[in-house]
């Protein structure tokens, strides 16, 4: 049961301030998943630049999914135990975003290339616990709404990202692209704190390490809240499947050019930016588990598509509808685990599912690697139905939504 007391600061926000939080985390988290999304259509560039085997991409990206999944936790306690600092974290996770893309841009060689993307993916894990614990705190009662449309800014980023950075590259090298990564990252992150620093958080008392542990302690005898990390896990496994190896299907089977790559990458994120929102206040008015379940099986059944379907019309579509349930799916998951907790653990809690990926879905992208390199690429497409499939029929056979959900 949602235990959720009302935290210190929040009664103080007004209306104005409310809508200025929302509007900083919706554009910041735009731009972080522009970053995100130029790791995968830079990604063929790379493996050619570098001369990367399908099995050293699949392990660049599980690489990144771990590095990213154990930050989580003390991404999560960082959140909470300095709340009132929310500001300065964002601020902090914006500008390394920046500085890590442009050390990706001067690696030389697998090795580096590696470490770069792992601490790219560690700057960008600190944003979530931060962003949306304080969006969960400050809009309680239309929580899944909230989060949805801070999902919705990811979707913006998603979409908008590869078109840019598609047409980038086809004036400029990929290193010179994430080089001049920097200057934006740098300016966002000097502008989240300049807008959210007035704004109170509603920040409850800061947990000590040992009461963290134990909280999470706590949360880990969670049931329902155990299965809610592993739906997370086996959607994060499959969506990083796909992610990883879409482009480079696109790029080495279909022999599309950098600039249609970006085109499809971003038909994969617009049917998000609507039904993102959509899908957040239906869960809000209807539960989690409505939506949650058909959405799993319909992002199973797109990628099933692309596996079935030839390059053109019919794979374009089936790559819009894959888009539809994609981002969504994290800011439904999200909200039902925070359902679960009180208010104080909050952040730690979004950093656990998070975190899942890792223990269940961090050597997916490997595993779909070695599957690509024995079979074919588009393989890869079945292997990422099967699991996001099998993780919707769970979900819909087992228990796990809060006995109450607080509505508003």
């Amino acid at each position: 049961m949602e235990q959720t007391a009302p935290a210190t600061g929040i009664a103080s926000i007004t209306d104005r301030q409310r809508v200025m939080l929302l509007f900083s985390a919706v554009a910041g988290h735009a731009l972080k998943h522009m970053f995100n999304a130029a790791f995968f259509v830079i990604l063929p560039e790379m493996k050619t630049s570098l001369g990367l085997s399908n099995t050293e991409v699949g392990a660049l990206s599980t690489v990144r999914n771990i590095a990213g999944g154990l930050s989580n936790l003390p991404a999560g306690f960082a959140a909470d135990r300095f709340s009132a600092q929310r500001a300065k974290i964002l601020a902090i996770s914006m500008t390394l975003v920046g500085l890590f893309a442009m050390t990706l841009g001067l690696a030389t060689n697998f090795a580096m290339a590696l470490v770069a993307a792992a601490l790219l993916s560690v700057a960008i894990t600190f944003w979530h616990p931060a962003a949306i614990s304080t969006l969960s705190r400050v809009f309680a009662s239309r929580r899944g709404f909230a989060i949805a449309m801070h999902g919705t800014g990811g979707s913006i980023g998603e979409a908008g990202g590869p078109i840019l950075v598609g047409l980038l590259l086809g004036v400029l090298s990929w290193r010179v692209v994430l080089q001049g990564s920097v200057l934006p990252g740098i300016a966002c992150g000097l502008l989240v704190w300049l807008l959210l620093r007035p704004i109170p958080t509603g920040e409850g008392a800061a947990p000590s390490f040992l009461s963290f542990v134990k909280a999470m302690g706590r949360l880990l005898s969670t049931r329902r809240l155990l299965l809610i990390l592993l739906f997370a896990g086996g959607f994060a496994g499959g969506q990083s499947a796909i992610l990883t190896f879409l482009p480079v299907y696109l790029r080495e089977e279909v022999g599309v050019s950098s600039w249609t790559l970006g085109l499809y990458l971003a038909l994969a994120n617009v049917g998000g930016i609507v039904s993102q929102p959509v899908m957040g206040y239906l869960s809000d008015r209807l539960s989690r588990k409505v939506v949650l379940v058909p959405s799993l099986a319909g992002l199973g059944l797109s990628v099933l598509g692309l596996y079935v379907s030839s390059p053109g019309i019919v794979f374009a579509m089936m790559v819009l509808l894959m888009g539809v349930f994609l981002f969504p799916l994290m800011a439904i998951l999200l909200a039902a685990a925070v359902d679960l907790v009180e208010g104080a653990v909050q952040a730690t809690t979004i950093s656990l599912v998070f975190g899942s990926a890792v223990v269940f879905s961090g050597f997916t992208p490997a595993i779909a690697g070695m599957v690509a390199d024995a079979f074919s690429v588009k393989a890869v497409f079945l292997l990422a139905a099967s699991i996001i499939l099998a993780t919707a029929f769970l979900a819909f056979v087992t228990p796990w939504q809060a006995a109450k959900v607080r509505r508003g």
